[in-house]
């Protein structure tokens, strides 16, 4: 990639590979139509998806940055992790990917056990074995079902039906993830940092001990630029960026119909402040 003024930046969104509703076609139609210059495909645990873009690509299109987003636990809580040009084909990848895609399926058989457990929902081994053949399965797509099946009538009931399904899986921790990708030649940023992986709001103190320690691992950036940030969220996180020297992105987290965000609803990112991760992707897509 030639170095260049991106000003409608879009990092961070999902796919059918993953929980996402859009084909790699689809997505790539709604780019272009968004008007975005630079975009970057992100699914759960998955880099599939990212070839099916780039085969798509036309002279004129965006341009295209391959990425991914580990989900990681450890004894602090629940992170994701943002990968961008790496090299999918390096062994460290394909590892990390195939141990998120079996926690996934654990998951997913505590969840049909949990589901029965709690409000007696039952699914038959069609049901099961249809849910467990998904490329990434996950909760949306749990929740797709219980809709059809009557046992919810809103996308939302359906996700806090799983409040109370314990994690006991186990998971990459946000250290392995950012090896993962450094080893495969790719620059590991923290997605929605102080929202951890999008369901919960950390303190200021948190994020900061968080973001230090992941530095120390290897961490090269954060998203500051969120969909779901509050402008004082915003803030803290390139506060934060600046004053660990971090690299600063934009995304979205767009999922299609799966999730109320439009791309390239960024939340107005400043394209002055993403010019460095610009530069270190330059060379590695």
């Amino acid at each position: 990639m030639k170095q260049a003024a991106f000003h409608s930046p879009d990092l961070h969104m999902h796919s059918v590979y993953s929980d996402g509703t859009d084909t790699p076609r689809a997505l790539l139609q709604r780019v272009r139509a968004a008007g975005l210059d630079i975009f970057a495909l992100t699914d759960h645990d998955t880099a599939q998806g990212c070839a099916a873009v780039r085969a798509l690509l036309e002279p004129g299109d965006a341009t295209f940055v391959e990425g991914i987003e580990f989900s990681c636990q450890d004894g602090e809580g629940k992170y994701h992790v943002l990968g961008y040009g790496f090299d999918a084909e390096k062994p460290s990848i394909r590892a990390a990917a195939d141990f998120a895609h079996h926690t996934r399926i654990l998951k997913m058989q505590n969840r049909f056990g949990y589901l029965a457990r709690r409000f007696g929902f039952t699914f038959t081994e069609e049901e099961r074995s249809q849910l467990l053949a998904l490329k990434n399965p996950g909760k949306p797509h749990f929740v797709d079902m219980m809709l059809k099946k009557g046992y919810v009538k809103t996308k939302m009931e359906g996700f806090e039906a799983f409040s109370g399904c314990p994690d006991t899986e186990p998971t990459l921790s946000p250290e392995e993830a950012i090896d993962a990708i450094i080893q495969a030649n790719g620059i590991p940023v923290l997605a929605h940092g102080i929202l951890a992986d999008g369901s919960k709001k950390l303190s200021e103190e948190e994020i900061a001990g968080r973001v230090v320690r992941l530095k120390a691992a290897g961490l090269r950036g954060l998203e500051c630029y969120y969909s779901a940030f509050t402008p004082r969220q915003r803030e803290t996180m390139l506060a934060l960026a600046e004053r660990c020297r971090l690299l600063v992105t934009a995304g979205s987290d767009y999922h299609g119909t799966n999730k109320a965000v439009s791309l390239g609803q960024t939340g107005g990112a400043d394209p002055a402040r993403l010019q460095g991760f610009y530069e270190a992707v330059a060379d590695l897509i």
